[in-house]
């Protein structure tokens, strides 16, 4: 009997191995809750999501690092659009490469990468809403005098694509 539940127990140890397997470490079959949503009015979980959605975001923001204006036209889903800390609506790409392309000439801005959180939710209609929430430093050199600021950017992925961003920033003090 002793044996035969040995045995029981081998095998057992052997199918979880090899489930695990199928598995990256530290990867769970089960979705972990992070938060909630409430945009749609109503309370919906909000779980850790995909880190393939940063590696999109991690592209897009070395593009704009490198001035790389093709690569973020080409990143950009066709219904793009974003809402920048100083209130303004960027309605479409064309709008923000029109954008871009004036700033890139004038302050030459580079980024520095703090932190990224990938998050989703299923919204009311079904739809898997994917994104990133990140944190950045940017520095700006305008007429040879440098600054800088905080950014965090609340990224909705589509389909591998940026389809909205949502900018809030403040100055970085000299004292910090």
């Amino acid at each position: 009997m002793k044996k035969i539940v040995g045995i029981c127990l081998l095998a057992a140890l052997l199918v979880q191995s090899a489930f695990a397997a199928h598995h990256k470490p530290g990867e769970s079959t089960k979705k972990t809750q992070v938060g909630y949503d409430t945009t749609e009015g109503v309370r919906a979980p909000l779980y850790a999501g995909s880190l393939d959605t940063v590696e999109v975001w991690m592209r897009y923001m070395k593009a704009h690092d490198d001035n790389d204006l093709k690569a973020i036209r080409e990143a950009n889903a066709d219904d793009f659009k974003a809402w920048a800390s100083d209130g303004s609506v960027i309605e479409n790409t064309d709008a923000q490469i029109a954008l871009l392309t004036d700033w890139f000439a004038t302050s030459n801005p580079k980024w520095i990468h703090k932190y990224s959180i990938a998050n989703e939710f299923t919204d009311q209609e079904g739809k898997l809403q994917q994104w990133v929430t990140t944190g950045w430093e940017l520095t700006e050199t305008v007429d040879g005098k440098e600054s800088k600021r905080q950014e965090i950017f609340d990224v909705l992925i589509a389909d591998g694509k940026i389809k909205t961003i949502y900018i809030a920033a403040r100055p970085i003090n000299e004292s910090e």
